[in-house]
């Protein structure tokens, strides 16, 4: 499914990217990301997925700016799974998550690809289908879990 941002989605967007930036800065907080994109960068990509996402599950986006501890996910549907969105530029890009996800710690993973403010929403997987010792890859900055996108289930929307 394709999503292109609202004016009031893409300010939304910049503003919370911006915040929780600065806010994992001055914490000290570690990179962990897989990409060559700069931090700024893949602030904004990863919350404009989870407002794509949002929209597509008409459920609200986490808005919270500031946390004692990172959340293990990045927002739940209605029915209570906890969803963690993943996005990247690449139209062809993999499902990653980094090799310190742990089972149970969220329950959905959702691939998400596009340049701001325009996404599509590619597919999902649960948790115990991407975090296996056969995933495992390194894609130049480190070892993490990836799937290809004809590994995900597609949304029937």
């Amino acid at each position: 499914m394709k999503i292109t941002l609202t004016v009031a989605e893409q300010k939304l967007a910049m503003y919370l990217a911006k915040a929780r930036y600065d806010d994992n800065r001055a914490k000290g907080n570690p990179d962990t990301k897989l990409s060559p994109q700069t931090n700024k960068e893949i602030e904004l990509d990863g919350i404009s997925g989870e407002l794509a996402v949002c929209r597509m599950l008409n459920v609200y986006p986490d808005t919270e700016t500031s946390y004692k501890e990172l959340p293990k996910y990045d927002l739940m549907s209605a029915n209570g799974s906890k969803i963690d969105v993943k996005t990247t530029k690449y139209a062809s890009g993999r499902l990653l998550a980094t090799k310190n996800k742990k089972l149970g710690e969220c329950d959905i993973y959702i691939l998400v690809t596009g340049i701001f403010p325009t996404y599509k929403v590619v597919g999902w997987c649960r948790d115990d289908e991407l975090l296996k010792e056969e995933n495992l890859i390194n894609l130049g900055h480190g070892e993490g879990y990836a799937l290809t996108q004809d590994k995900l289930r597609a949304f029937a929307c």
